[in-house]
């Protein structure tokens, strides 16, 4: 059991009904509905919070004063004094998108850049699961540290291991998504910003997963989304 959070996304509610329009979207998704469909019936979770800590929604100038922007958090034990720019959600014409997916584009293309211009410096790298497959090979019983030696052995990852702040920045295990071409390593951080590890839609779909299928999904049923129609961050125990 642990807690997770979902963009549900409703129709057009003012502040007044939010929680009993959440209520009504998250409800055929409770462990313990009433009306089981299925005797193998399990649901999605057992109490909810209005709460996008660690996950806030942007929002659109000029519209930081709009009463229908969501700034309660639930899971708090004390008011959250957000910024006039933040909310936990709001309607979908009130949140503003793009900033911090351009935010991201101009830090994941600054990342790449740097990246390469070090990586330059020495001769190519290879991920660390090169190492370990090799290491099942040749030494089956002890793959993980045979595997981490000849991969630290690497002039580059040494490199980068002397300096706390390249290996914060770059990852322990570099090769492993820098290598790929710079659209395709700023797109792929791009996507990752706004969703959440689930998605509730209009018409009723408790969409969830991982990896870039899921993460395209989200980025344009959010895109798409009705301009009055509501998208709010929920903290759900599952």
């Amino acid at each position: 059991m642990a807690k997770q959070r979902i963009t549900v996304c409703l129709p057009p509610v003012g502040p007044d009904g939010l929680k009993q329009a959440i209520g009504r979207a998250m409800a055929p998704f409770r462990y313990d509905r009433e009306d089981v469909p299925h005797p193998d019936w399990v649901g999605e979770w057992d109490y909810w919070f209005v709460s996008g800590a660690g996950c806030l929604f942007d929002v659109r100038p000029g519209h930081e004063d709009d009463p229908r922007l969501v700034r309660h958090d639930d899971w708090t034990e004390s008011a959250e004094d957000l910024p006039p720019s933040r909310c936990h959600g709001g309607p979908r014409g009130l949140l503003d998108l793009d900033t911090p997916r351009a935010a991201e584009a101009r830090r994941a293309a600054g990342t790449w850049t740097a990246y390469h211009a070090f990586a330059d410096r020495h001769p190519p790298a290879l991920p660390f699961h090169h190492f370990e497959e090799r290491a099942r090979t040749l030494e089956p019983e002890h793959v993980r540290e045979a595997a981490v030696a000849a991969f630290r052995e690497q002039p580059l990852i040494q490199a980068i291991e002397a300096d706390p702040a390249l290996e914060e920045r770059f990852t322990s295990d570099p090769a492993l998504h820098l290598d790929e071409d710079q659209d395709t390593y700023v797109s792929r951080h791009v996507a990752a910003v706004l969703p959440t590890p689930a998605l509730l839609t209009l018409d009723g779909r408790w969409v969830e997963g991982g990896g870039p299928d899921y993460q395209r999904t989200f980025n344009t049923y959010l895109d798409a989304l009705p301009g009055d129609a509501m998208a709010v961050r929920v903290l759900y125990h599952s």
